[in-house]
Formats: C-alpha cells, sequence, structure tokens
C-alpha cells in the first residue's frame, strides 16, 4: 500500500514512550520526518535518536500540552526545523483509576486539563498552520473508555476521552472544506506502561474477557494511526476507529 508518506512532517505528541514510540517507529518506516514532542524531554531525545540511527530526521521537543504557549512553541520549532506540519498525532496523555468517591477536584481537573485541553490546544494550533497549506491530516487518541465509561479507568479518564471522540467529529466538520482529514482511535486495553500497574490478575481477566483473547500492542495501533493519515484513508473523515480486539462492538 502506498501510503505516500515520505518526506512528510509529523508531530506527535507523548512521543516518549508507549504508542508514541511506536508512532514514531511506523512513520519512520515509511520515510516520514519526525517532530517527537513529550513532557519529558529525555524520553523523546530518546526515541528520537533511536530514528535518526535509523536514517530518519528526527528532532524532540519538550511541550507541556496544557499550555498554550508551549503548544505554539512546538508548532514554531516543526516549521523552523521542516517548514511543514503534514501530520498531528494527538497521543499525549495521563491515566488515573480511582473511584469517583476517592476522586478530588484536582484529580478531576489534571486529566481532562492533560487529555482534553491538550489535545483541543494542539488540534487548533495545528488546524492554523494546515489551514494555510489547504492539506493535513490529524488523528487523536480516544479509548474504550470514552465510549463505554471506565472499566478500570477513572470517570475522570473516561470523560476525558469522550470529549476527545466528540472534539474529533467538531474539528473534522470545520477543517474538511480545508482538504484536512481529522479522525481518532479508541484503543482498548493495551499492553503498554500504562497499563501495567494493573496487575497480571487483572490484565488477564481483560484479555479473557476480549474475543481476541489477548491485550493489543502499541504497534498494532500505531499501523491503524499511520494509516488514517495516508493517502489510503484520503475519504475517511469524522471517523472513530476502534482497536479493541472485539471487546466492544458498535
Amino acid at each position: 500500500m502506498e501510503t505516500g508518506l515520505r518526506g512528510k512532517v509529523v508531530l506527535i505528541t507523548g512521543a516518549g514512550g508507549g504508542i508514541g514510540r511506536a508512532c514514531a517507529i511506523e512513520f519512520g518506516q515509511e520515510g516520514a520526518r519526525l517532530v517527537l514532542s513529550d513532557v519529558n524531554l529525555t524520553a523523546a531525545q530518546a526515541v528520537a535518536d533511536e530514528q535518526v540511527a535509523q536514517g530518519v530526521e528526527a528532532i524532540a521537543v519538550q511541550t507541556e500540552v496544557t499550555s498554550a504557549e508551549s503548544v505554539q512553541e512546538m508548532i514554531n520549532r516543526t516549521l523552523s526545523a521542516f517548514g511543514q506540519l503534514d501530520v498531528l498525532i494527538n497521543n499525549a496523555g495521563i491515566f488515573q483509576s480511582k473511584p469517583i468517591l476517592e476522586m478530588t477536584a484536582a484529580d478531576w481537573d489534571r486529566v481532562l486539563e492533560v487529555n482534553l485541553r491538550g489535545v483541543f490546544l494542539c488540534g487548533q494550533a495545528a488546524f492554523r498552520v494546515m489551514m494555510e497549506q489547504r492539506s493535513g491530516k490529524i488523528v487523536s487518541l480516544g479509548s474504550l473508555a470514552g465510549q463505554v465509561g471506565g472499566i478500570v479507568a477513572g470517570a475522570n479518564y473516561a470523560a476525558s476521552k469522550a470529549g476527545v471522540i466528540c472534539f474529533t467529529k467538531s474539528l473534522a466538520k470545520q477543517a474538511g472544506p480545508y482538504n484536512i482529514n481529522v479522525n481518532c482511535v479508541n484503543p482498548g486495553v493495551i499492553d503498554t506502561a500504562m497499563t501495567q500497574p494493573w496487575g497480571e490478575e487483572r490484565r488477564s481477566r481483560m484479555a479473557a474477557d476480549t474475543p481476541l483473547r489477548r491485550l493489543g500492542t502499541a504497534a498494532e495501533v500505531a499501523k491503524v494511526i499511520v494509516f488514517l493519515a495516508s493517502d489510503a484513508a484520503s475519504f475517511v473523515h469524522g471517523a472513530h476507529v476502534d482497536i479493541n480486539g472485539g471487546i466492544n462492538m458498535d
């Protein structure tokens, strides 16, 4: 399949590990040029160094996605380094699993701030650039929890991801006329550092409840994201793509 991604500039937030790092690997293999953003610059730089060692053009940028100023600096660094922005992968996020009765207002605010405000700020900033170019792709990370409510995830995490799904549809309606494709993916239970603290018993139970009888991998999510960012998905717009092994079918 010809993806048309060679030479394209791909900005990935939360690129320091997990699904973000897997996206960097997959986009790098497609010949894209990478801007790898993370609040943890050391982690982002490590992924950038991996990609540079593979012959990929890649830079690392420290970004706090809750800050409009920091997000704009990320965009400025992208344009300064590569002169364009073709793809945004809105991946940065945090996880919490507190029960509602144990959750503080500060817990609620912090997760919504990173997971939803961050997606809004990054999506808005990328939209401005892509609107001038009259082209672009934006893919955001929703979640199974945003569709069905938290299973292990806290209510704040689930609500933030439901917001991402709806924001994707709103952005798609406004960005479509400028030839900007906007979509999101909803991973189910994926074997990453986020799910490791759940413990083997809970992870095994989640795998048993999944029709494919296993957890997903970060690489499997990244491959779908690459497809959505590619020329092959040119008429996929405003969609949410489930990557959950069949644990939820709608």
